[in-house]
């Protein structure tokens, strides 16, 4: 039953990569380039998951998974820097400075080193079975929901209520509630609401960078805006 679900959730991140690849290739957007390079490591997470039953307990399997944790800590605080880059073709004002985009950067690098400790130098794998599905989790590193992924998230719902204050768009708001909630049903057997739960905010932060991320798309930044309400003296 698991492994059903799994081939539509890899289905369902492959798409969303190949919009995030579209939305990239259209806007050249650093930004979409980040989110794509998460949906990709979501592939890989979900594929190894899918796969585990056919290749079994062993080496092979825990290599695989290892790489599941490298790509959750590398990648997963590159959505930080996504949200910035929302923010900022959106216009918000305090995200146009480059302090504020070195601050932001700065602070998912550290995520990212947080992440690394947890997920790769004090990695401890052993392996669970749950239905017809064969994993193998990390029970190394710091107790409790992991850190990098829960700040993001919170940054996540920030920045997408600023973007519903600023803009009325709520896709982003909403996509990272509905992740914080599925993350806290989602522990031990039930760790599939998880993997829903990155869908739902891969859709919306997809739909989201298509519509602020593409030159297309793109709104103006409140300085343009307020520069076309300046009137125009009629000399005639």
């Amino acid at each position: 039953m698991l492994t059903l679900l799994y081939v539509l959730f890899v289905s369902a991140f492959a798409y969303a990569s190949w919009q995030a690849f579209r939305i990239y290739h259209v806007g050249r957007s650093s930004y979409a380039l980040l989110l794509l390079f998460v949906l990709v490591g979501l592939i890989y997470d979900t594929l190894t998951i899918l796969i585990g039953r056919f290749v079994g307990e062993g080496e092979a399997l825990k290599s695989l998974n290892g790489g599941r944790y490298l790509v959750h800590a590398l990648v997963t605080p590159a959505l930080i820097i996504f949200a910035f880059g929302v923010l900022r073709n959106a216009g918000v004002t305090w995200a146009q400075t480059r302090t504020s985009h070195t601050i932001v950067c700065v602070f998912a690098t550290l995520l990212i080193a947080i992440g690394a400790y947890e997920d790769v130098f004090a990695l401890d794998l052993h392996v669970r079975e749950v239905a017809d599905t064969v994993r193998y989790v990390n029970e190394g590193g710091m107790k409790g929901p992991p850190i990098p992924a829960m700040i993001s998230i919170f940054f996540l719902i920030g920045a997408g209520l600023v973007l519903w204050r600023r803009t009325g768009w709520r896709l982003l708001a909403a996509g990272s509630l509905f992740m914080l909630i599925a993350a806290g049903v989602g522990t031990g057997d039930r760790f599939y609401f998880g993997n829903l739960g990155e869908i739902v905010l891969s859709a919306a932060s997809v739909l989201t960078a298509r519509r602020f991320l593409s030159r297309q798309q793109g709104i103006p930044s409140q300085e343009t805006a307020r520069s076309k309400l300046v009137p125009i003296d009629d000399h005639s």
